[in-house]
């Protein structure tokens, strides 16, 4: 039955706008939502009850990914296979001679492992090519957000072009970057000068970086220290947020968030500090205190170290 409360429809004419009515806005009843059994989504659904939880994992489905998506998974999973040389490398170098602290019987753990990632694959696979897919991806990417930023500013001369600002370079990055130098410095020093002059790295181990701690102290202590420290920091910083476990992905608002941010910034800075001290314990307390080499090694180590190019001549 019509409800006798409500006005009659006119028949007579089609309805037009001066047939109606204005009414009083009226709240829209709240759709409930499920109890989350987690307690942080809990706290999050009722410090803001008319917004859900925001999950940064989730994005927008597609057909294809897009090309950031691309490059940053090309970013993210360039770096799987540098963490087990790391792996490798960490244990060889700073591991080993901290148990045995003996060069010796530590050479001969690095000589046993080290033909496999230097071999001409693996070398290429687990080092060159992710060092390489990491950085370029990282630019391409810092290229691409550019671009799109000129696009929707309607810049299309170059010097428009021009004025649009560059992406701004987070701390990551310029670790990163940072990084790159003094890689490059000790892959020359220990890789690419025993490669060229001798044929191999065959000659070259923990008693030959030992040996040039001990003829050039300051520059070896302080430029090993740096690599370490800018290394373990980006590696482990970037992990941190590739695992989205770092700061920045805390999504809970009020003191609870703020507590949850300050832990993970605690625990993220905690872990580097405790590899960088570890590291450093090995590398410089033990090679770096082994002492310079004697007889036709030293000579031959201060060849190589001599045929350094730039500097060569002043590590003589």
């Amino acid at each position: 039955m019509p409800d006798k409360d409500l006005p009659p429809l006119p028949h007579e004419r089609s309805p037009s706008l001066l047939s109606m009515q204005l009414v009083d806005p009226s709240p829209v009843e709240e759709t409930p939502q499920p109890i989350p059994s987690d307690p942080e989504q809990q706290h999050q659904s009722k410090s803001n009850p008319y917004f859900p939880p925001f999950h940064p994992s989730r994005t927008s489905s597609s057909s294809a990914p897009s090309i950031p998506q691309t490059l940053l998974t090309l970013q993210k999973y360039s770096t799987y296979p540098l963490l087990a040389f790391l792996g490798l490398h960490i244990t060889n170098t700073s591991l080993i001679p901290l148990f045995t602290r003996s060069l010796h019987t530590s050479d001969t753990y690095l000589l046993l492992t080290r033909p496999y990632y230097q071999s001409a694959v693996l070398e290429k696979a687990l080092i060159l090519a992710p060092i390489a897919v990491h950085t370029l991806s990282g630019v391409a990417l810092r290229i691409y957000r550019r671009r799109q930023t000129a696009k929707r500013h309607g810049a299309s001369t170059h010097t428009e072009r021009q004025r649009i600002p560059w992406p701004g370079v987070s701390a990551q990055s310029k670790l990163g970057y940072a990084l790159w130098p003094l890689v490059a410095g000790h892959v020359v020093v220990n890789r690419v000068v025993p490669l060229q002059v001798e044929g191999g790295s065959s000659g070259v181990g923990l008693r030959y970086v030992a040996h040039g701690f001990a003829k050039h102290p300051v520059v070896a202590n302080v430029g090993y220290a740096v690599l370490v420290a800018v290394g373990v920091w980006h590696v482990i910083g970037g992990a941190a947020k590739w695992a989205r476990v770092s700061p920045e992905y805390v999504v809970e608002g009020g003191d609870y968030g703020v507590r949850k941010r300050r832990k993970r910034r605690w625990v993220i800075n905690g872990t580097i500090v405790g590899v960088y001290l570890v590291w450093i314990a090995g590398g410089l307390g033990v090679v770096g205190r082994g002492g310079a080499g004697v007889g036709w090694e030293a000579k031959n180590w201060d060849y190589l170290y001599a045929s350094v190019p730039l500097v060569g001549r002043w590590l003589s």
